[in-house]
């Protein structure tokens, strides 16, 4: 092994292994440069290995895409013959050498953070020349072919045709399926347009047109429009879980399911008489939840017909609330501004002071969660809900103690457990 070899050295023409003069390549270039290709290359796969890398990437993303040469490192995983240790590995550091010296095809930078007693290779930095790329793929019989996203875009010039909307923004980015070809990922788009006027869901879609994947069009919606101007989307109803008890005293809207399923038996116990109300997060917020097709409904149990039919006059705008109505959700932002944002649905509605107050004593004794300790640290300040109890307690209260409760914490007529 060559250990603590002078950097400076590095790329200096070796003999050891390596065959020397017109026996070691088949013809000889101009100025230098052998461009026959070398006698050795075929009995060392490793080396084939490694070349065969700087191909992979450029047929990736093409040098004329690049800002830089492509590179290589040479580790355990980029070479691991050579960190064998042996007088293979020699051997193969020779072959590199031999690439920059007498062929030109890289340029070997050593790693000058590398240990001295370590080998010139450790950590090396493999640079293609200029002229490396087509030298490579003569020695290695790799053709130069449509880069990936050239591939792409020519799949999708040829169906521009079955667009009616504009395909620029499909062609600009390339979408990768795993296991399917760029012309079979087109294709589904292009099936998309048998659906225009059946009137379903993003993810019906999506099933339908892309090997059963529900979810492959969920933040693809506005590409979809694009291409399609026509096409009319369903939108997906909200889902509300709905509890009637047999007396009633108002309506209340719970943000998580735990503290709903708990309230439908009666705890807390001031839940007793309210019909409850569960909307899973920000989905209570949507537009669409107070119109007859934008909302579906659930009710748990028997229901009373009369009080459901009020509600749902109610709930559809077509009388007013006989009932207060109330939210209770996490004593922090996101949980503020759902109730904001239901405020803007629902103008009725307020802060449930039951379920907050005795978070709120928590939260001044300081037993509160940082939002670091629960991960919260992206929830923003609501600034206002437009309701006062929220807007003039609760809101500085969080501001204060820069803390959140969570509401499932309340259980058996406020008691905590903490």
């Amino acid at each position: 092994m060559q250990y603590g070899k002078n950097p400076a050295t590095v790329g200096q023409p070796q003999t050891h292994g390596l065959p020397t003069g017109r026996a070691g390549f088949h013809g000889r270039g101009t100025g230098g440069r052998m461009k026959g290709i070398p006698v050795w290359l075929s009995e060392n796969a490793e080396i084939v290995d490694l070349l065969s890398q700087f191909i992979d990437r450029l047929n990736t993303q093409p040098a004329t895409d690049r800002q830089r040469p492509v590179a290589i490192i040479l580790n355990k995983k980029t070479l691991p013959a050579l960190f064998r240790q042996g007088a293979e590995a020699d051997h193969l550091w020779d072959l590199i050498q031999s690439l920059q010296e007498d062929h030109a095809v890289i340029h070997i930078t050593p790693d000058k953070r590398r240990d001295p007693f370590s080998p010139d290779y450790m950590q090396a930095r493999l640079t293609l020349q200029a002229g490396g790329e087509d030298i490579l793929r003569h020695w290695l019989q790799r053709p130069r072919g449509l880069s990936p996203i050239q591939r792409w875009r020519k799949a999708v010039e040829k169906n521009r045709h079955r667009f009616p909307g504009d395909p620029e923004k499909l062609s600009a980015h390339r979408i990768v399926v795993p296991e399917k070809e760029d012309e079979a990922v087109v294709a589904a788009f292009v099936q998309l347009s048998h659906y225009s006027r059946k009137k379903l869901s993003l993810r019906q879609l999506s099933s339908r047109c892309f090997w059963g994947d529900s979810k492959f069009l969920d933040a693809r919606e506005e590409l979809i429009r694009g291409l399609y101007p026509d096409l009319v989307i369903q939108p997906r109803p909200v889902m509300a879980s709905i509890f009637i008890p047999e007396a009633i005293e108002g309506i209340l809207f719970i943000e998580n399911q735990d503290s709903y399923t708990s309230a439908i038996t009666g705890n807390p116990v001031e839940c007793k008489k309210l019909i409850l109300v569960y909307a899973a997060g920000f989905k209570g917020s949507a537009s669409r939840i107070r119109q007859a097709d934008g909302v579906s409904l659930h009710y748990y149990g028997k229901s009373d017909t009369g009080a459901k039919q009020s509600l749902e006059d109610w709930w559809f705008k077509r009388r007013s609330c006989d009932w207060p109505v109330w939210f209770w959700g996490d004593l922090d932002y996101a949980g503020m501004s759902i109730l904001k944002a239901l405020k803007q649905r629902f103008f009725e509605i307020h802060p449930w002071p039951p379920g907050y107050e005795p978070m709120l004593e928590l939260l001044r004794q300081q037993k509160g969660h940082s939002p670091t300790m629960a991960g919260k640290q992206a929830q923003q300040d609501p600034d206002t809900t437009g309701c006062e109890f929220a807007d003039q307690v609760l809101l500085p209260a969080i501001r204060q103690a820069q803390a959140f409760i969570d509401q499932e914490v309340v259980f058996e007529s406020g008691a905590l457990s903490i």
